[in-house]
């Protein structure tokens, strides 16, 4: 089985890109490289083959696609998270989604058998009541990012093509990756507290669930092994309900495997990120997916992960999607 990942360098793509070749499957990877190109030396394997492309660049990705196959495509590529599309508006709406549409369009013309978009739950933005919110609940994206996420989920939801649309809107990641990042909250926090940084916390009882790189990566293989899935959409909250958490019960987590620093407090201001909701992920897990990642274990790998790289500077722009 061939399968193509765009945006395959990033912090989610890298880990997926690492665990499909484990795996044993043959993986191209799209990325243009937009913050380090280290993690290539991981994908030490005679199935991994990569090109650097932006898939802005149409021409080149439609060289690309010739006399290629490919009977998987994995859509990550995108500018990612809050403040990065904030900063690059413009860039993100062309990135997000009409790049996004463009890409879709050739994979099709390349008859692929399944087409995964990486979505993302903030798609649910605000909720005024602790109701976990199902696939079929209304969408309310509040950033740029979500709106953007939202309109091509949409425009994939559409198409009527004999392509599997499979759409994952995915929980808050966190965990160790070949590109690690530090502006994701669980990352974020357990650095700064193991570093004893003073921080401040804001909305510390506002909900959010939250899913860790290996899980994501174990449930991707189980819907790419799955015989079960017949219909030509699907969209899946990807996660696990008990993995819903305040920044409040996070923190404390942390706290208790480093409680001598606690360099932080808790504040209540008027601040621009407003997302508060707790997410249903049942649909998905009736393809009996099991979580293998507690929230003490995952913070457990980031912390050692941090102890193992001392000489590393934690704070450089490569560790963030904007700093």
């Amino acid at each position: 089985m061939k399968i193509l990942i765009s945006g395959g360098l990033g912090f989610a793509g890298s880990t997926l890109t690492e665990y499909l070749l484990k795996k044993g499957y043959e993986v191209t990877v799209i990325d243009k490289i937009m913050f380090d190109n280290k993690q290539l030396k991981k994908f030490n394997s005679n199935k991994f083959h990569f090109f650097n492309l932006d898939i802005l660049n149409k021409k080149k990705l439609e060289n690309f696609f010739n006399n290629k196959k490919f009977d998987i495509v994995f859509h990550l590529a995108a500018i990612v998270g809050d403040p990065a599309c904030k900063v690059n508006k413009d860039l993100t709406t062309k990135t997000n989604l009409t790049a996004s549409k463009y890409f879709f369009k050739i994979a099709k013309k390349n008859k692929i058998k399944k087409f995964f978009f990486f979505s993302t739950c903030s798609n649910y933005g605000l909720s005024k009541n602790s109701k976990l919110l199902k696939e079929t609940d209304d969408l309310k994206p509040l950033s740029l990012y979500a709106k953007t996420k939202v309109k091509f989920e949409k425009y994939l939801l559409k198409d009527n093509s004999k392509i599997q649309k499979i759409i994952l809107r995915i929980s808050t990641l966190y965990g160790v990756s070949p590109r690690m990042r530090f502006d994701l909250t669980i990352n974020e926090f357990s650095k700064k507290v193991y570093f004893n940084e003073k921080f401040e916390i804001y909305h510390a009882d506002t909900w959010r669930p939250y899913l860790n790189l290996i899980d994501l990566s174990l449930i991707v293989g189980k819907i790419i092994q799955s015989k079960n899935l017949m219909k030509n959409k699907y969209i899946f909250n990807t996660g696990y309900s008990e993995e819903n958490f305040t920044k409040r019960q996070i923190i404390s987590s942390i706290s208790k495997l480093l409680p001598k620093n606690k360099n932080y407090k808790f504040v209540e201001k008027d601040h621009f990120d407003k997302r508060n909701y707790r997410v249903n992920f049942s649909k998905i897990l009736k393809l009996e997916i099991k979580k293998t990642i507690s929230l003490k274990k995952g913070i457990t790998n980031i912390i050692n992960y941090l102890k193992k790289s001392k000489k590393k500077k934690f704070n450089s722009k490569v560790f963030y999607n904007h700093k």
